[in-house]
């Protein structure tokens, strides 16, 4: 998602502040995992994190989508030889070949009629969650949230490019969460994201004509007075080394969000309408940062207001800071570049206007492998492993 600018503190506080000693779910939690033409590192690496959870097998189903067709047969391929290499006795984690793998919402659409649990929770191919995590997401919906998700943690890396993204990462939840607390809205994630059957039914068919699914949940889930909470048990995620597609990627949420908010704006509630306005003003602001910026240089007149915008996001940033649980996430100077990274990444707002004018749906990955356009759909047809 792109970045919120609304103040991060006070937070609002995690769903299940401690799991009871000894607790164990007894609900049956089916996860879907999309994995579309990933690398064979992150198929092993998906594979580790199934195996880790620590979940009553005979409750836990684990779906992997993966392309059907002769162009999925590598994902397949490998899909295979990592579940043989780390599936536990006796759990049901099985392989669906799905003929429509993006963009995501279309592949979801195919995968939610085989999941059989009363909780489905959503991880996308790159992410590592807790052992502990589907655990705590099902007590939390248990005690009266309809649907929560877990933060999502940037991986240390080595370059700028990635401590920087690590602490816009971290801005970005404590934004989520201070916003949740201070209007009662929820910006929901499309990953690390758990809820009741029942739930999921109020957004389903998942929008598969659009790249940013889950900002269209987040609309319609708000409009409908959802109740939904956050998770302390959190995921791991893939560093982000490469600047330009983490722009590409950040002009793409934000075109799927503007977008979002047009396409549902006439049936939104209040409290859908205050969460779309939100996003377009911080959106606005964001494009208007880089322009206030460069003309305040020749125009003294612009400087009040390039200061503003540039005090904004400095305080959304100390929020975020100064809470010991974002702190660690990066070092001190991936801090410091968040709000020139910011600055920078204000420019895919106008790439996003650009492919939105252009009628330009493409899905834009930030993993090795490029480009997957939205557009084009596999060929074959559903299997099941």
């Amino acid at each position: 998602m792109t970045d919120l600018l609304v103040p991060t503190a006070p937070l609002h506080p995690y769903a299940v502040p401690d799991v009871p000693p000894g607790w164990r779910p007894t609900r049956r939690l089916t996860l879907l995992m999309p994995l579309y033409r990933e690398s064979a590192a992150t198929f092993e690496r998906s594979a580790r994190a199934v195996a880790a959870l620590d979940y009553p097998d005979g409750l836990l189903q684990v779906l992997w989508l993966v392309e059907a067709g002769s162009a999925g047969h590598r994902d397949a391929a490998l899909a295979s030889t990592a579940m043989e290499a780390h599936r536990r006795p006796g759990q049901d984690w099985r392989l669906l070949r799905l003929p429509d793998m993006s963009p995501k919402g279309a592949a979801l659409n195919h995968a939610f009629p085989y999941a059989d649990g009363e909780v489905i929770g959503i991880v996308d191919a790159d992410v590592v969650p807790a052992p502990g995590q589907p655990a705590e997401a099902v007590l939390a919906l248990e005690r009266g949230n309809a649907l929560v998700q877990a933060e999502e943690i940037s991986e240390p890396g080595a370059g700028a490019a990635s401590r920087a993204k690590a602490a816009e990462d971290a801005v970005w939840h404590a934004s989520v969460r201070g916003l949740k607390r201070l209007a009662g809205v929820h910006v929901v994630a499309g990953s690390s994201v758990y809820a009741w059957t029942a739930t999921w039914d109020l957004v389903r068919p998942v929008r598969s004509d659009d790249v940013e699914e889950s900002y269209h949940w987040s609309l319609r889930l708000m409009s409908a007075g959802v109740p939904t909470g956050f998770l302390s048990a959190a995921s791991r995620v893939s560093a982000t080394e490469s600047p330009a597609a983490a722009l590409r990627q950040r002009a793409r949420w934000t075109r799927g969000q503007l977008r979002a908010v047009a396409v549902n704006w006439p049936g939104l509630s209040a409290r859908g309408r205050l969460l779309g306005a939100v996003t377009v003003c911080s959106l606005a602001a964001r494009a208007a940062l880089p322009v206030l910026c460069a003309g305040a240089v020749v125009a003294p007149v612009l400087r009040p207001a390039a200061l503003a915008l540039l005090l904004a996001d400095t305080a959304c940033v100390l929020g975020a800071w100064r809470d010991p649980g974002y702190r660690g996430r990066t070092d001190a100077v991936g801090w410091a570049l968040v709000v020139p990274w910011h600055l920078l990444g204000s420019l895919s707002v106008y790439l996003a206007l650009y492919e939105w004018l252009r009628g330009d749906r493409s899905w834009h990955s930030v993993r090795a492998g490029g480009e997957a356009s939205a557009a084009g759909a596999p060929e074959g047809g559903l299997r099941v492993g």
